[in-house]
């Protein structure tokens, strides 16, 4: 009887053809910087800051601002009250539409010298960097209370405050920026001049309190 024989075939892995996958981000995340607008009585001296994205189609544009009521703040013997407190129900609101959003920017200051011009600063990201960003908003919203819905947005009021000091409309943008591109903000101190956007007033408050002059946070837009 003859010996058997087992046989073996090796396939060299390294040899299957392979295919070549290339990545391209396909959502979008946009700053929006507001400039300050009106004159006089009606002036708004402080920017705004928003934070876009869009995602498969959709639109999500995060606008935190004091849209609530205003609270009077103390600095030293100096009471601020209205519209020159830098407190108040930190509400954000929710867009669908960005279209929206920016005729609402638009219409600021509209009947004065000085109406608002917004400007965007945009990046590409993939879907899952984009996600990370709803993700934060979301959070914020879990513990937020409902104010407003209208067609193109749902206003919430946060369980913070709006403070001019932070958290403010920048603040909060750049923290939600950071959940996709963690280094966004990276080097902006060279570009960050507070004494031109504080009025004199802010600038003799922070002297009589227990608050510091930031060096981060503010855009000057000229």
């Amino acid at each position: 009887m003859g010996a058997k024989v087992t046989s073996s075939q090796t396939v060299n892995k390294t040899s299957l053809p392979t295919q070549n996958v290339h990545l391209t981000p396909e959502a979008e995340l946009h700053l929006l910087i507001g400039s300050a607008y009106g004159e006089g009585d009606t002036e708004s001296p402080y920017g705004h800051t928003a934070i876009y994205i869009k995602l498969k189609g959709q639109d999500y544009i995060y606008d935190f601002g004091r849209y609530g009521k205003v609270k009077p703040e103390k600095f030293g013997w100096i009471t601020l009250e209205g519209a020159s407190s830098p407190r108040g129900e930190g509400v954000l609101r929710v867009w669908n539409n960005f279209q929206a959003y920016i005729a609402d920017e638009n219409r600021q200051g509209l009947n004065s010298a000085r109406s608002r011009t917004t400007y965007g600063y945009g990046y590409k990201i993939f879907d899952n960097q984009a996600s990370k960003v709803i993700a934060y908003y979301n959070n914020l919203i879990k513990t937020a209370k409902p104010a407003r819905e209208t067609v193109h947005y749902k206003s919430y009021i946060l369980a913070q405050d709006y403070f001019a000091l932070g958290p403010n409309c920048t603040t909060q943008s750049l923290e939600a920026a950071r959940q996709a591109i963690p280094d966004i903000v990276k080097h902006s101190e060279r570009f960050i001049n507070p004494d031109k956007v504080f009025p004199v007033t802010a600038k003799a408050a922070f002297k009589l309190s227990n608050y510091q002059t930031p060096s981060f946070i503010f855009y000057q837009i000229t």
